[in-house]
């Protein structure tokens, strides 16, 4: 190679020095540009499977908590899956709770040992509370979950999660950890039935080739007590269940734990003996994250750029407050996002200003996707807000 330089002197060879830098740079738009479209035709046929017993579409986020489940479909309700399917290429099924608990029905006592077991020796800790019965009720319900997942050929599941447990008090566990699980095989998973959040992680996934996104609330960052100055132009999301492969296969450390629904909203039917479970996770800090939100009726999507920050370091007993998982998120560019300014008299819960658009849930992904999601956005004519 040296022999070659000196042949070709130095002029010539600053020439290929900067051609080789303009390759590497055509490469790496290329990759990008592949990825994206290589996203988009792997949705078309995707199937989003949704565990529910009503035939309502994102009506926590569309209506908030008020909403009635057994309310007769809205337009939006009729028009959405078709949009979605016009849009985006992904159809959505719908399982009632009756077909879940057949299959939680078959599962073995000896089935769910083995998974609950693989939980528990995976966890770098296994808080005070928990015991194996209750990681066990809580691998019958993801088993119960895999096997309509394989049964429908689904990319991503979902689950009407604490309407079923706290208004119709027919589960027994909560499926934080088999969110987990699923996202070792890089399924999406998520509560509360938002479909456009699991269309939003579909695509993130995909455009990264593999990396879990985190949905969860909007939560209000004036809630928690700082250690030192309040941290400025963040905001923090949040749920119970959370991925441990948001780098792909790199998976990250969680601990075993109890569940929000054992404090004050714990339902009547749960025996006082029993821990319902959820993960947490630890989040890899000060990397660069994407905060996302595809909004498919009305043919929208909303993308902020930020950098992901220690929340234990920030606030006061923060992993215990809340949601078990939380990631907080200092924007890049707060004066221009729709998600800030938070407010002290705003409440736990910022999400009720949103309703009928955006919703109260976001989705985080690990890195800066901002120029992949406006180029998905071209190509599938959604409009982007920034």
């Amino acid at each position: 190679m040296v022999e070659k330089l000196e042949k070709f002197g130095c002029v010539s060879c600053l020439a290929l020095m900067a051609s080789v830098v303009t390759l590497a740079s055509m490469g790496c738009a290329e990759l990008k540009h592949n990825s994206v479209e290589r996203a988009i035709k792997q949705l078309k046929g995707a199937k989003i499977l949704t565990v529910q017993d009503y035939d309502k579409i994102n009506p926590l986020d569309q209506f908030g908590w008020p909403v009635t489940m057994a309310e007769e479909p809205s337009e939006y309700d009729r028009i959405y899956p078709k949009r979605l399917k016009e849009y985006l290429g992904i159809d959505i099924k719908i399982v009632r709770l009756k077909e879940l608990n057949q299959e939680i029905e078959k599962i073995t006592e000896k089935e769910a040992e083995k998974m609950a077991d693989v939980w528990i020796n995976e966890a770098t800790e296994v808080r005070r509370g928990v015991k194996r019965k209750d990681v066990i009720r809580a691998a019958k319900l993801y088993l119960g979950l895999n096997e309509l997942y394989e049964k429908y050929d689904a990319q991503a599941v979902t689950l009407t999660s604490w309407h079923m447990f706290k208004k119709q008090k027919k589960l027994s566990a909560l499926p934080a950890m088999a969110w987990m699980e699923f996202s070792k095989k890089h399924v999406p998973g998520s509560c509360q039935a938002h479909i456009d959040c699991l269309a939003t992680m579909l695509i993130g996934q995909y455009i990264t080739g593999g990396n879990a996104g985190f949905d969860g609330d909007i939560l209000n960052d004036w809630s928690f007590e700082p250690i030192g100055d309040r941290p400025k132009n963040v905001i923090i999301i949040a749920h119970c269940g959370a991925p441990i492969t948001p780098h792909g296969d790199d998976r990250i450390p969680y601990t075993i734990r109890d569940h929000i629904m054992n404090t004050g909203a714990r339902p009547e039917h749960i025996p006082p003996e029993a821990t319902l479970t959820a993960p947490t996770v630890t989040w890899p800090t000060d990397e660069s994250v994407s905060v996302i939100k595809f909004d498919v009726y009305r043919k929208k999507v909303s993308i902020h750029t930020g950098t992901i920050l220690d929340g234990n370091a920030l606030y006061r007993n923060f992993r215990d407050e809340i949601c078990r998982n939380k990631a907080v998120i200092r924007l890049d560019n707060p004066e221009e996002s729709y998600l800030l300014p938070s407010r002290p008299d705003e409440g736990v819960f910022r999400g009720n200003k949103w309703f009928g658009s955006w919703g109260c849930h976001q989705v985080m992904f690990y890195g800066n996707l901002r120029s992949e999601i406006k180029e998905f956005a071209a190509l599938t004519g959604f409009e982007v807000v920034e």
